[in-house]
């Protein structure tokens, strides 16, 4: 009982700035200031990434029947490089918005994309998974870091950038075989020609 306690506390003091109290708010715009970090990442199990410094500008444009939040971050998140296979803190910049609409049947009603039903006595709304979703999003699906470029010391993996310097010299310097050799060879669509 006492480490599953300790966890939720964890989980929710890494939270905790990302809760909004919409009570206590009345209308107008409203800037939060918060920051996306590794204790941020922790508290969500199964966070594909440990290690994040991102600092992240909350705009909340409070209004009568609905509620416009912008999230604008930028900073570093640390993932591997695909190129050499070395952790690197990889630039993440990127802005986002989501569009909370109060209304009595919230309840029946399911988000749609950058839409959210609330009913419009909610008293805190957790903007964390949508920070922690952007955060995500924002990562190239091809994470490659620019090695050597700059000066030394480089973030990645000298070794294995070696490697791939000798791997491509290597394919570069072998005698590839010209076209004309290839004519003999049967192709594999010979088989369908005679198909009717």
């Amino acid at each position: 009982m006492g480490p599953t306690i300790r966890v939720k506390r964890q989980v929710m003091s890494a939270q905790s700035p990302f809760i909004l109290p919409l009570s206590g708010l009345g209308q107008g715009i409203y800037q939060y200031d918060l920051t996306v970090d590794d204790d941020f990442f922790a508290s969500f199990p199964d966070a594909p990434i440990q290690h994040a410094n991102v600092a992240l500008r909350l705009t909340v444009d409070k209004q009568a029947r609905q509620m416009i939040l912008d999230f604008d971050f930028s900073g570093t998140v640390r993932t591997d490089c695909d190129r050499c296979l070395a952790a690197v803190d990889f630039p993440v910049e990127d802005q986002g918005q989501l569009v909370i609409k109060f209304s009595p049947e919230a309840s029946s009603l399911e988000e749609e994309g950058e839409l959210v039903y609330l009913h419009p006595d909610t008293s805190l709304f957790n903007v964390a998974p949508y920070a922690y979703e952007l955060v995500i999003l924002a990562l190239p699906m091809i994470r490659t870091f620019a090695c050597r470029e700059g000066n030394p010391p480089y973030p990645c993996d000298e070794d294995m950038l070696d490697r791939i310097a000798e791997t491509i010299d290597e394919s570069s310097a072998s005698d590839l075989p010209s076209g004309d050799e290839d004519d003999d060879k049967p192709s594999p669509w010979d088989a369908l020609k005679d198909l009717k």
